[in-house]
């Protein structure tokens, strides 16, 4: 009499509890079900750290794991599953990442896996050489996970591919990362001090230095045309991408650039879906600015620093001034020049006075967000959001409420990162890493787009666990029963994602049962059960 009722029941689950996103149908996601609507919430997978942390990642296909950088010199991993204060040392190389007690912009800035990583074990770092004098550099360096043990690398296995020389100890950029056709990007900036002083017109615009650009370089082989170094020396252990604007020229130009005109770019980020490039590039004394090249189009862009800062004009012996008149400069375009790529976006130093880009959203719990670019000030700690269309920013939209009601980012956020499956983090320089996602309560656990919907087995029941799936921590599971239309009641409750032996009741003869899941949180909050307009009873579960 019971067989048939429960195969009825598993159906009524799946029906009941609503349908799978597109990214889960294709078997890119695991974890709950996508919300639809979702309010934005924040909440910290990684705490304690004492280091001054610039970055949160992870190696393609990684969800296990999160990568976090700390401007000493020190990579860290935090395990799934694992409390928030617990983090292993993958990478300590802080005997040769010299001059962040002294400088402030100064350390390991930038942390890259490379595509094949999981086979490989190739990574990529960027940092800064030199102690309280001269000479300075930026290095990119590959390094090799250990033989022996997956969560380490190996210290020795550095091979240094690009050495820049820097001439001030502030303004290095030291994003890099891949974009979808293979290539590393380094994002470089103009030497520091003030102004851009550095030559005539200074280093955005001196196509002959690779400081004050976007890098992009093949560091895998992966073209068979690329031409050997240029700018960056003959041994220098990368080859330049035949595509690149100027690798087949016989000018002056540097054949590793594939934009140009930046003062600071301080974190950058390719939107896997269609490759477009985002460029945050942190003003002088006016304005914060979001710069982007779509993906497909064809370099080099030429941002405008310094002749322009954001979409004013700049003059370098009067930086205060923020609208100031047009400053020729022989051999560079002048301001306004139509040769010049404006921002999509800046803001001026009334809101914030340093950018943090930033990242695109293309995660698997909040499909709705697809496509918005998340950014954010270090000086005034706000986040904000918008999704491009047209090469216009549109759906503007600030998320500080929501993400830090303690106003802990304020002069502490330094990042924005993603995950393996596009999720989004926010890295706080006080040791904090805060995952961005939807209310608890907006959360479902067993939808038929979670990693392990709600199975009737003959000994055991089982559904997703959720503190896995989400990060988020749960104190205990309460399984409803009930049917269509009618009331459902709370028949039991666990600390763990299974119900050993399931129900022991069988509904009467002719009738069905329908069973949900929820999960409650430390704090009392309870996600929703995925039934709009049902009616659910706590009772005293069993």
């Amino acid at each position: 009499m019971s067989s048939p009722p429960f195969k009825k029941a598993t159906v009524l689950i799946a029906i009941l509890v609503g349908t799978a996103g597109s990214a889960r149908a294709q078997g890119v996601c695991s974890g709950t079900a996508p919300v639809n609507g979702a309010t934005l919430s924040s909440f910290p997978v990684v705490t304690g750290l004492t280091g001054r942390l610039l970055l949160v990642t992870a190696p393609p296909g990684d969800r296990d794991r999160l990568f976090v950088v700390e401007q000493e010199g020190i990579v860290r991993i935090h395990r799934r599953g694992d409390p928030p204060d617990v983090a292993l040392t993958f990478l300590d190389i802080t005997d040769r990442v010299q001059g962040s007690p002294f400088f402030d912009e100064m350390g390991l800035l930038g942390l890259a896996f490379d595509p094949d990583y999981d086979s490989n074990g190739y990574f990529y770092v960027n940092y800064t050489e030199g102690g309280f004098s001269p000479p300075w550099f930026t290095v990119v360096s590959r390094f090799s996970r250990s033989d022996s043990d997956p969560d380490a690398a190996d210290p020795g296995s550095e091979v240094v591919l690009l050495r820049i020389g820097q001439p001030q100890t502030n303004h290095n950029g030291g994003q890099i990362f891949f974009g979808i056709d293979g290539f590393l990007y380094v994002a470089s900036g103009d030497g520091g001090s003030a102004g851009d002083p550095h030559g005539i017109c200074g280093n955005g615009q001196n196509r002959s230095t690779l400081l004050g650009k976007m890098l992009r370089l093949d560091v895998r082989g992966a073209d068979p045309m690329g031409v050997p170094p240029d700018c960056g020396g003959a041994l220098a252990g990368y080859t330049i991408p035949s595509s690149n604007p100027f690798a087949l020229t016989s000018t002056p130009e540097c054949g590793e650039i594939w934009s140009y005109g930046l003062r600071n770019p301080w974190r950058s980020a390719i939107d896997p879906a269609n490759g477009d490039l985002y460029v945050a590039d942190v003003g002088q004394d006016c304005s914060e600015e979001v710069n982007v090249l779509p993906g497909g189009d064809t370099p080099p862009a030429n941002f405008g620093w310094r002749s322009m800062e954001g979409s004013h004009c700049f003059d370098p012996n009067d930086r205060m001034e923020c609208n100031p008149n047009a400053v020729v400069c022989a051999g560079v375009p002048i301001c306004g020049d139509p040769s010049l790529t404006l921002p999509v976006l800046e803001y001026s130093h009334a809101e914030g006075c340093s950018i943090t880009g930033g990242a695109v959203y293309r995660g698997c719990q909040m499909p709705e967000l697809h496509g918005t670019y998340f950014y954010g000030d270090y000086c005034s700690g706000f986040v904000r959001s918008f999704r491009l269309g047209g090469g216009i920013p549109a759906e503007q939209a600030d998320h500080t409420a929501a993400l830090d009601p303690g106003g802990t980012l304020l002069n502490s956020l330094t990042s924005f990162g993603l995950d393996a499956e596009g999720e989004l983090y926010i890295v706080n320089r006080g040791g904090t890493v805060l995952r961005v996602g939807p209310l608890f309560t907006d959360l479902e656990v067993s939808g038929p787009g979670a990693g392990a919907p709600l199975l009737l087995g003959d000994a055991t029941w089982g559904w997703g666990d959720l503190s896995d799936e989400t990060m988020r921590p749960v104190s205990f599971y309460r399984v409803y029963r009930g049917t269509p239309a009618g009331t459902f009641r709370c028949r039991f409750t666990t600390t763990v994602p299974e119900w050993p032996g399931g129900d022991p009741d069988v509904p009467a003869p002719g009738g069905l049962f329908a069973y949900v899941v929820t999960a409650v949180s430390p704090s009392g909050e309870e996600t929703r059960p995925g039934i709009a307009g049902q009616a659910f009873l706590l009772d005293v579960c069993p």
